[in-house]
């Protein structure tokens, strides 16, 4: 599959499709950005945050394009991973579509920034640099199953929750491409190991199971995540993260009194890894002690929330 190496392209005779990686934090395939080729000018789906704004602009670069050229910036969700860096988007004029509950956070970033901060104290501006408002008049909220019209192309909102409560997944229309942000769970690059994002405090694993249900049957075969290329084998993908999130949760809820829980926690992901043959080095990347923070605070709060 392709893992954020710029040179995978897939073709039709409308569209070309390119992944742009981001080699946030210097790891290959840890976040990428899909840039879309319509007959009309071009697309881009995730801004990745501040800190990988050269690295986004050098990639757009070797296709002979800039950012201000961009017809639209679609956005899966709010996360500083995803969209942390939009505002550098809307500083050049280009509109910018997301869920209508995310919508005011990138207008007003106040608060988000100030409980990412919280999140990740010091770490902070190394991991995604600053968030500045962007112009109202670019941010479009978007609901489930609206159409956005750019660049010759056609793009539906498909609402896919679990996550986050602010996620689409994005259908190109009359294609198989679906763009899926977190909605399927990452993948460590040039391995088919899923890795489960749980974040506090809209981690919901009831609404996500949904959310597969509905992914599993629409008209598409092949998800473009935002971490982790492409995957064609969208049943085998979708079994396994299903599997891997009940595992983990009914895991996680049952071992609130172990005395060394992280660590124990750290260890049955890397049983997990096994099969999958994944590199002990990417392994430590993915399954980052931020990672493991973040999982363990947003499943005890939505147990705590039940």
């Amino acid at each position: 599959g392709g893992n954020g190496n710029r040179s995978i392209m897939m073709s039709s005779s409308e569209f070309q499709l390119r992944c742009i990686d981001l080699m946030h934090l210097g790891i290959p395939g840890a976040i990428g950005v899909w840039a879309i080729e319509g007959p009309g000018g071009w697309v881009v789906i995730e801004s990745g945050p501040e800190s990988t704004w050269e690295a986004l602009c050098g990639g757009l670069h070797e296709f002979h394009v800039s950012p201000e050229d961009v017809s639209a910036l679609l956005l899966t969700h709010i996360h500083l991973d995803h969209a942390g860096g939009a505002w550098k988007f809307a500083e050049l004029g280009v509109p910018m579509y997301v869920h209508h509950v995310g919508a005011p956070h990138l207008i007003d970033p106040t608060r988000l920034e100030r409980s990412a901060r919280r999140v990740y104290g010091n770490r902070y501006d190394q991991l995604w640099g600053p968030m500045r408002p962007c112009d109202s008049t670019l941010v479009h909220a978007v609901s489930d199953g609206d159409i956005v019209e750019a660049a010759g192309l056609r793009f539906e909102a498909i609402e896919s929750l679990g996550h986050a409560n602010h996620h689409h997944a994005w259908h190109l229309l009359g294609s198989g491409e679906l763009f899926t942000g977190d909605a399927v769970g990452m993948r460590v690059p040039d391995t088919d190991w899923i890795t489960v994002p749980m974040p506090p405090p809209e981690f919901d694993p009831t609404i996500w199971s949904a959310t597969l249900d509905r992914l599993e049957t629409g008209p598409w075969n092949r998800f473009h995540l935002t971490h982790g290329g492409t995957v064609t084998e969208t049943k085998a993908h979708l079994e396994q993260l299903r599997t891997s999130m009940s595992e983990q949760v009914a895991w996680l809820m049952n071992s609130r009194d172990i005395e060394h829980r992280w660590d124990a926690y750290a260890e049955l992901l890397h049983k997990s890894a096994k099969p999958y043959n994944v590199p002990e080095s990417l392994f430590q990347a993915h399954a980052s002690p931020a990672r493991l923070d973040m999982n363990l605070a947003g499943v005890d709060r939505w147990a705590a929330s039940r």
